[in-house]
């Protein structure tokens, strides 16, 4: 995790550290620190071909526990997502994605804020139903420069959780 002096926006000291999530094999992050910086990226858990089954949890798990214990997280925050119309792959690696997000919680003793996707949408752009370019399009509107679209929502996902922690 790292952040270019242009991605780091500066806010007002708070006593929680907040880590926000997109899941999914490309998973975006966004981190709010004491100092109020915020941290973002994109980090990717696509299987390699000599990957057993289990490594591409084993990395998120070792990746996640990682950022956890370096950046003193206290909440993690993560879009709460309803499988309708996706394929069964998409699910199961965000059902895998959410499990190990709630063990490390549990095992950091972090709390878990979730959010609906259309919440989180209209929380930063002012609709539910903000497609993909949209929310990299706010990101930038808001000064960040998003490496992904995964990492625009998790810095949406990020502002949404700072807010409940503010109210």
């Amino acid at each position: 995790m790292s952040a270019l002096p242009s991605d780091t926006k500066q806010l007002e000291t708070h006593a929680r550290i907040v880590l926000a999530l997109d899941l999914g094999t490309k998973c975006g992050y966004a981190v709010r620190r004491r100092d109020g910086s915020i941290i973002h990226g994109t980090e990717v858990f696509t299987p390699r071909k000599s990957w057993t089954p289990g490594q591409r949890w084993q990395r998120f798990r070792a990746w996640l526990s990682g950022a956890i214990v370096r950046e003193q997280v206290h909440v993690i925050a993560f879009e709460r997502v309803v499988f309708a119309h996706s394929s069964a792959s998409a699910s199961d690696v965000y059902g895998g994605f959410k499990a190990l997000v709630e063990m490390a919680a549990d095992q950091h003793r972090c709390e878990l804020l979730t959010v609906a996707v259309p919440t989180v949408k209209k929380h930063w752009t002012g609709s539910g139903r903000a497609d993909k370019a949209a929310m990299v399009a706010e990101a930038k509107r808001r000064g960040f420069r998003p490496d992904s679209d995964n990492d625009a929502d998790a810095l949406a996902v990020l502002s949404w959780a700072c807010t409940q922690e503010d109210e």
